[in-house]
């Protein structure tokens, strides 16, 4: 029984250890955004006065429907980032 408790104890050390909350990188967005999406379409898109995106999780999901067809298989963590630049840019959803 000891020894279950030592490995129980020791896996989740090692776990924790090696889980890190992803802390948003705003010019990791700006960087992504200037490279990639650039390429499609100017700025002009977010500041449409008929913009068809309202929320937060609309904005992801387009983020992550653009990485799909762009191919550019960015990580979670870049689309995060991403994300979390446009709408500190240009939507300003809560």
């Amino acid at each position: 029984m000891k020894n279950h408790l030592i490995v129980i104890t020791l896996i989740s050390l090692f776990l924790l250890a090696n889980f890190q909350a992803h802390a948003v990188d705003i010019e990791n967005g700006r960087s992504l955004h200037a490279e990639n999406c650039l390429a499609c379409h100017g700025v002009d898109i977010y500041q449409q006065d008929k913009r068809k995106l309202h929320d937060l999780a609309a904005l992801t999901a387009q983020v992550k429907r653009c990485d799909f067809s762009l191919g550019t298989q960015w990580f979670d963590e870049d689309i995060e980032d991403a994300v979390s630049y446009l709408n500190n840019e240009f939507y300003h959803f809560k």
